[in-house]
């Protein structure tokens, strides 16, 4: 049962008591101003801290009865005003800071929470349209004429009408089966309304939770503040609603009520990762690693330890969890501070193990699989449904949700074109942008998104280079910071390390199953960092350290990108970087100096940056031991184009001389003469056929489509 709360006093002694309130907190001028300024401002936020300080009785009681609390508060208001005019009824009060003992889990509400002042954090999932809600209809009685005056409850779905013709207003006493009742609109009252649905916190799910959501009832001047994707407080009163079905011949009301929350007030997280409590005796701990060199190598110890090996990539994803510095310049450009990280791999190289453990240790992170992600459920959907009255609406995806966090996606590779396209536009500008159902909208989706992908034919071959066996489209793919690809290849001293790893920690693995007291083995890597001290050091550098380019850091970063630059000016030669990667080295440098709490980045810290560039190009964009960036922002390397357009000559050379056809042989013959290897022109041959560019006109005969 619902604990009965305390006996409300007279309404004089809780006016006194909230004019008190006022006068000791210095509020008197800002209402006095409120007064002056309505309609354009009505509401006096006011700290929860500030009433308790003044009258803990009152605080107490606020939290207990909200409704008949403020109600008494909006009236002191009033009469604080010396020429009270009608304007001053539309004056709110709104609390704000409630203490945590009001804050609840929206999955931890329980019927003792009904009619209370309470505080949900979340993210807004859906939102309504602002519309107007009717708060007094105005009826006519068609027997005698008289105007009726019907108060709608807050929050109910259903209109109330008029059960009779009120005497007490003027009226006959009829009651509604002997007369009818016409609705006045324009002698009706209304007020600005709109629904939001408000989701837990995905950083808040234990165990793979389906999150749950609540319905928030917004009026007036809290109306059309927040957007799907928004991270709030909700402070508001926590209702019951009837559940009712429709059957032939009427409706059918439920035992089971639905709850929504009455919207006081809301506070809006002005800073990254406020919704994670760092406790003093933690925050010591944390600066104690300010300054430590290694730093950067014990939180690549701390990710996934148990999985041996991939320190590289760790590296990059460790650095992509501090994140760079989001600038925004003069001119209204943004360039942004999250770093993208993309793995392509062979099968069995945990890459899906890695991702888990990110999204678990990020202090946001958000787990999805390319199998059953949707470009709706990935950036954001208009939707129709009953929540908001049939009205079409928007609907948060994965990448809006994700926003302020970090979005993982694996089986990148699995999604189908069209909705993988979806994230071009989320990766760059870091925003969601809508245009269905006559719905034009913005959303941010500012987070770093980690992916992992599999090669194109299942595993990585030899006899082709790598970027033609990473099945994305090379739009998609230049958009990644770093890119690495992870091959298994056979090694008998490497592959001794790692079966013993695996070993010893099924072997751990089976202690902690037999009996809860054991010592951890070699196997658990000797992680420096607890996963919830991970999170919380990651955290505390987000939330604190922005970090600036020394002279050292500039002049390396500049010396590096010239270098490699340089390699291209020689004749025929491919272009090695552009000035993508640059920036991606700037985050980089500025991740490695976050993550040791500096606010300088250091020469070191771009030289860590350098490493791990120039260390994924080698991987991903060598061409016959040169760089060609080409090969991941077009998808065809500066060498490829050149033996494109050498057999192209040698085709249209061998039509004319040949009837209008050639073979396959003849081909290859010319081509090895003038520089392309066989295999190569086999490989070439196969893209322009699927390109629609050749075609075999009969069985060992070739012939260009184009000239």
């Amino acid at each position: 049962m619902a604990v009965v709360g305390r006996s409300l006093p007279a309404p004089l002694e809780l006016s006194g008591r909230w004019s008190a309130v006022f006068e000791e907190a210095g509020l008197r001028p800002r209402i006095l101003e409120l007064a002056d300024r309505f309609p354009e401002e009505r509401s006096l936020e006011v700290p929860f801290s500030q009433i308790e300080g003044a009258d803990t009785a009152l605080g107490d009681l606020l939290l207990e009865r909200p409704e008949d609390v403020l109600l008494s508060g909006a009236g002191a208001m009033r009469e604080l005003i010396p020429v009270a005019g009608p304007e001053t009824a539309g004056l709110r009060l709104r609390v704000t800071g409630l203490p945590s003992t009001a804050h609840r889990l929206i999955r931890m509400i329980r019927e003792a929470d009904l009619n209370r002042f309470v505080a949900l954090d979340g993210i807004v999932r859906k939102a309504t349209e602002v519309r107007p809600q009717i708060k007094e209809a105005v009826f006519a009685c068609l027997a005698c004429g008289t105007q009726i005056r019907e108060i709608q409850e807050d929050g109910s779905l259903v209109f109330r009408e008029p059960i009779e013709c009120p005497t007490a207003q003027g009226g006959c006493g009829k009651p509604a089966s002997r007369t009818r009742f016409r609705l006045l609109p324009e002698r009706s009252t209304y007020i600005d309304s709109q629904r939001i649905e408000i989701q837990e916190n995905p950083e808040a799910l234990k165990g793979g939770a389906h999150p749950q959501g609540l319905t928030v009832l917004l009026t007036e001047d809290l109306t059309g503040k927040v957007i799907p994707g928004n991270r709030i407080v909700v402070n508001g009163t926590l209702k019951s609603l009837q559940r009712a079905s429709q059957v032939k011949g009427g409706f059918v009301r439920s035992t089971t009520f639905d709850l929504m929350v009455l919207g006081n007030s809301l506070e809006y997280q002005q800073r990254e990762y406020d919704e994670i409590a760092i406790s003093e005796e933690e925050e010591r701990v944390i600066l104690s690693f300010r300054g430590d060199p290694t730093i950067v190598d014990k939180v690549v110890l701390s990710l996934a330890p148990t999985i041996k090996g991939l320190e590289e990539e760790k590296e990059a994803i460790a650095l992509q969890l501090f994140g760079g510095v989001e600038k925004k310049h003069p001119d209204g450009i943004r360039v942004r501070g999250d770093i993208h990280v993309l793995l392509v791999g062979d099968p069995g190289t945990a890459k899906s193990q890695l991702l888990r453990n990110v999204a678990d240790v990020a202090p946001r992170g958000i787990y999805t699989s390319g199998k059953g992600a949707t470009a709706a459920g990935l950036t954001a959907a208009a939707v129709k449904d009953d929540f908001g009255g049939g009205r079409w609406m928007l609907e948060a995806g994965m990448l809006v949700l994700s926003d302020g966090g970090i979005a993982v996606v694996d089986e990148l590779d699995k999604m189908s074109p069209d909705d993988r396209s979806a994230m071009h536009e989320a990766l760059e500008q870091q925003t969601v942008s809508i245009a269905k159902a006559g719905i034009t909208a913005t959303l941010n989706a500012r987070c770093p998104v980690l992916a992992a992908a599999n090669p194109k034919w299942g595993r990585f071959t030899a006899d082709r280079t790598i970027a033609e066996q990473i099945d994305l489209p090379p739009t998609l793919l230049s958009r990644f910071d770093v890119i690495y690809s992870i091959q298994d290849h056979p090694e008998e001293e490497r592959d001794r390390f790692l079966a013993s790893r695996i070993l010893l920690s099924h072997q751990e693995g089976e202690a902690r199953a037999a009996s809860q007291g054991f010592a951890p083995t070699v196997a658990s890597g000797g992680a420096p960092f607890s996963p919830d001290l991970l999170k919380k050091y990651i955290a505390y550098a987000r939330r604190n350290i922005r970090p600036v380019l020394s002279k050292d850091a500039l002049s390396t970063l500049e010396e590096f990108y010239v270098r490699v630059r340089k390699q291209g000016e020689e004749p025929n030669s491919p272009v090695p970087i552009t000035a993508r990667q640059l920036e991606a080295l700037v985050r980089l440098s500025e991740a490695a100096a976050r993550a040791r709490l500096s606010p300088v980045v250091s020469s070191e810290d771009a030289d860590r940056a350098t490493r791990i560039v120039e260390g994924y190009l080698r991987r991903v964009s060598s061409v016959e031991g040169k760089l060609d960036i080409d090969v991941v922002s077009t998808g065809v390397s500066h060498s490829q184009r050149e033996r494109v357009e050498v057999l192209m000559d040698i085709m249209r050379e061998l039509q004319d001389a040949k009837g209008g056809t050639f073979s396959l042989d003849e081909l290859k013959a010319e081509g090895e003469r003038r520089g392309v290897p066989p295999h190569r022109t086999d490989a070439l041959i196969h893209s322009l056929r699927n390109q629609g560019e050749v075609m075999e006109k009969r069985p060992g005969q070739w012939q260009l489509v184009r000239f």
